[in-house]
């Protein structure tokens, strides 16, 4: 451990996110044996594997995972230190932060303007994508921070910050086709009786598809028809308002849509709770003063 410096834990880091020798020596203007050898004396000096590798692929070890918060913290110390010894004491530094295109037009427009004014010279790179992949690219070290729903649960070694909520809404096409005819003049028990018989499109993966799977079970004596299962909201909303199907779609996603018009959209409240949107990050890295200054930003909103 005395031997350890900051650019092998600069390339343990990108090993552990990439989970690839090659795509790291790429980031890191490296070679792949200097990546190589360098997580080898990594090896070495702990005494463990970091990293199993077989014909499938790559996975961490628990020491590597162990190693990397102990990793983050070491650098997120040393830019802390770099921060307070600095000529001006302005906070500097590189913020990866991961968002869909809706949280980028609704919620970043706002937060990213009161945080280029306390710290100009922090550069954000912004990475957009659904957001169900928010915590997992968090938690692989792809980004730094994520604005996500919040899930049922997140787990300790997360920390998240609200920025706001939506409540979900039932999404029925309005424009001119047989499933607005069949469905414009129902409401309540006959509605949802209908909608049984409807082609849904759903979410594939995230919070959305657990709590909408459960409400539709809870529903429907059984299964309903699935059109398709679509990753991310804003390709559900852009289906929905051709009328390919029906959703369940958060009211913000739709809103921001622009598509409101050719959609009749029904509250769930009473249905279904909130989406929770905010930040979210690896606790340990709250110490770091480029991701703590952010998350002050946001509280102050």
């Amino acid at each position: 451990m005395q031997n350890m410096d900051l650019k092998s834990l600069h390339i343990f880091l990108s090993v552990c996110s990439n989970l690839s020798f090659t795509q790291t020596a790429a980031e890191q203007h490296l070679s792949v044996s200097a990546v190589s050898r360098s997580v080898l004396r990594l090896e070495e000096e702990l005494g463990e594997r970091l990293f199993d590798r077989d014909r499938r692929g790559m996975t961490a070890t628990d020491a590597a995972r162990r190693l990397q918060v102990v990793a983050e913290r070491m650098l997120s110390d040393w830019r802390s230190l770099q921060q307070t010894l600095g000529s001006d004491g302005s906070l500097q530094g590189e913020l990866r932060l991961f968002c869909s295109v809706t949280a980028t037009h609704r919620l970043l427009s706002p937060l990213l303007a009161a945080h280029r004014e306390a710290y100009p010279q922090v550069h954000i790179l912004l990475q957009t994508g659904d957001q169900a992949d928010g915590v997992e690219r968090v938690r692989r070290g792809n980004s730094d921070v994520a604005v996500i729903a919040r899930p049922e649960s997140l787990g300790a070694s997360f920390a998240f910050s609200p920025l706001a909520s939506t409540p979900l809404c039932l999404c029925l096409p309005s424009v001119d086709c047989d499933l607005r005819d069949a469905l414009q003049e129902l409401s309540g028990q006959a509605l949802w009786t209908a909608l049984e018989e409807a082609p849904w499109v759903l979410p594939e993966r995230g919070v959305s598809k657990d709590l909408i799977d459960r409400l539709l079970n809870r529903r429907f004596v059984r299964s309903p028809s699935i059109y398709a299962r679509v990753a991310g909201h804003e390709a559900i909303v852009a289906m929905v308002s051709l009328g390919l199907g029906v959703a369940i779609l958060p009211r913000l996603v739709v809103e921001a849509s622009g598509l409101g018009e050719n959609l009749r959209v029904i509250v769930l409240e009473e249905d279904l709770p909130r989406f929770e949107i905010g930040l979210c990050t690896r606790r340990p890295r709250l110490v770091d003063p480029v991701i703590h200054g952010l998350w002050q930003v946001a509280r102050e909103l």
